[in-house]
């Protein structure tokens, strides 16, 4: 088989850059590091790969960087709002498409199957959260499965909540939340299937998805290996952070908290929105605003959704039988070997206060 010459975009990003890693340090292939932004490529660009600008809804940037290329692995997102979703990757998809790629790895999310209780498969139809994010995915998978339907070699892969070094939304945020006090999720809040993959997990599905003998189009689910409670996957990661042990608030106190921050938070985004230039002016200028606007973070950053707390409780497991069965793919880190080697990150990189770890 000829060498493979892999593009990967979104390489400045959390699995991006993760994936870039491990296809330049296993020697599976000659790896192009995709970035929207070149300043974004600081963990890429110590390794000896080949960077290249790549803002997937730019079809000249896209049509460069697939210059000689033989696979993609697509993890960008570009950027914040659906159009720019869907639209990237159908201009990416477009582009392999007409440079005759061999095969393209798309990552979607579980996000697609909506809301979702018990066992779910790749059979399960699409379903809608009511958020931007998994309405972008599912119309992305859509434009996948179109060119897919042209002859385009594409596999998709749904990971599940993806959590690791590097990671923000399971990661850095949990572990942020769990150093304030009181914990706002209490134990019969927290009673759902809390469905992990760890990062390294996800890219070896993505290595074993590069070359297999797949119909195009066809979806897997990307899970871990065991299936613990958010209750047990909070109090793990707090004891492996070396944290006090949570003491929660009840439950009518988490879901009052919760309630009463959410016009706070809509609010927050709504005026960054709009008057982002002149809040960030007054921040460089004020330390007074700097104080208010950090403790306002802050507070929002500890405080979970209301959408957050019904996730906590819901009850569901994907299934990656058939990952297994056609990709071999096998899970390798349940969360007593990940969460010590998230942890380790988390304090070397100073995510956790020292003056709160237990005594």
């Amino acid at each position: 088989m000829a060498e493979r010459r892999i593009l990967v975009t979104g390489a400045g990003g959390f699995i991006g850059a993760r994936v870039v890693e491990v296809l330049h340090a296993a020697g599976i292939g000659q790896v192009k590091a995709g970035l929207r932004r070149w300043s974004s490529g600081a963990r890429v660009g110590r390794l000896a790969v080949e960077l290249v600008q790549c803002d997937i809804r730019d079809p000249r940037q896209v049509r460069q960087a697939l210059r000689g290329v033989s696979h993609v692995v697509h993890c960008a997102v570009s950027g914040t709002e659906r159009e720019t979703i869907v639209e990237g990757t159908r201009v990416l998809l477009q582009g392999a498409l007409d440079a005759g790629v061999r095969r393209v790895v798309h990552l979607s999310t579980i996000d697609v199957y909506g809301t979702p209780q018990g066992e779910v498969t790749e059979a399960q139809s699409f379903g809608s959260t009511g958020r931007m994010y998994g309405e972008a995915k599912i119309a992305a998978e859509q434009a996948a499965q179109a060119l897919a339907a042209r002859g385009l070699p594409v596999a998709i892969l749904r990971p599940t909540l993806v959590h690791g070094p590097f990671g923000a939304t399971f990661t850095v945020a949990y572990a942020q939340r769990l150093q304030a006090r009181p914990w706002l999720v209490p134990e019969t809040a927290a009673q759902g299937t809390c469905n992990l993959v760890y990062v390294d997990d996800l890219v070896g599905a993505i290595v074993a998805a590069l070359d297999a003998e797949l119909r195009p189009g066809e979806a897997f689910n990307i899970n871990g290996p065991e299936r613990p409670s958010w209750h047990q996957y909070f109090h793990a990661l707090n004891h492996a952070l070396g944290l006090p042990p949570l003491v929660a608030a009840s439950p009518r106190q988490s879901q009052l908290a919760a309630t009463l921050m959410e016009p706070v938070r809509a609010g927050a985004k709504l005026v960054l929105r709009g008057l982002k230039p002149q809040i960030m002016a007054l921040y460089q200028r004020s330390e007074l605003a700097r104080r208010v606007m950090k403790d306002a973070e802050a507070r929002i950053r500890s405080t979970p959704s209301p959408y957050e707390l019904a996730s906590f409780g819901r009850r569901v497991s994907y299934s990656s039988e058939k990952a297994r069965r056609v990709l071999g793919y096998a899970p390798c880190f349940p969360m007593s070997e990940a969460l010590p080697l998230t942890a380790a990150w988390l304090r070397a990189g100073g995510f956790v206060d020292a003056s709160r770890l237990a005594a």
